[in-house]
Parts: structure tokens; sequence; C-alpha cells
């Protein structure tokens, strides 16, 4: 039988990044992306239909999570989605019935 170390580093990393996912603010932000592949605040927060403050607060979340990554362009600044992994497993979490 496989024997688990409940106090691993990588088993922590994965159930913070679970947590971390587990908002449909923060769902919806990875779908959009996964669609487009690099958005603005702008963009993301009309397309949410949310105000720019709770869009901005999300993204800084993700993004310290090292979930998204961002480049600033003059004075917007694009999101991206690090690893398309993650969006395999939103995908799959939300497809799932």
């Amino acid at each position: 039988m496989k024997t688990i170390n409940l106090n691993s580093e990588s088993l922590h990393t994965a159930a913070s990044m679970l947590k971390v996912l587990g908002h449909p603010i923060r769902i919806s932000i990875i779908e959009l992306l996964d669609d487009t592949n690099k958005m603005s605040v702008t963009e993301i927060f009309k397309a949410l239909k949310i105000e720019q403050a709770i869009a901005s607060h999300h993204l800084n979340t993700l993004k310290n999570k090292r979930i998204l990554m961002s480049e600033r362009v003059g004075k917007n600044t694009y999101y991206s989605v690090s690893d398309p992994n993650l969006i395999s497993a939103v995908n799959s979490v939300r497809s799932y019935k």
C-alpha cells in the first residue's frame, strides 16, 4: 500500500492552489484567458461585468500564486495563464457532473 506524507510541501502547494482556484470569478478568469491567451484588466472586468477593483483583487491573488503571469505594455498590464495544465485542470473540474 502506498504511503503519503501529509506534511509534504508538494501536497500543501497543491491544496493551496486548489483553494485559490475555488472561486467562481477566478475560474471565469482562467476560462477567459483560455479563449484569448492574454487580456488586460479592463478587458477582463468588462467581459465579466464586475468592478475593476474586484477584478484586480482576483488577478493579484492568481498572480501571487503563480497561476497567472503579467506583462506590462505601456499603461496596460496583460495577464495570461502560466501553465496550460492549469487550464486543463479547470476545464476538467468544470465539466464534472
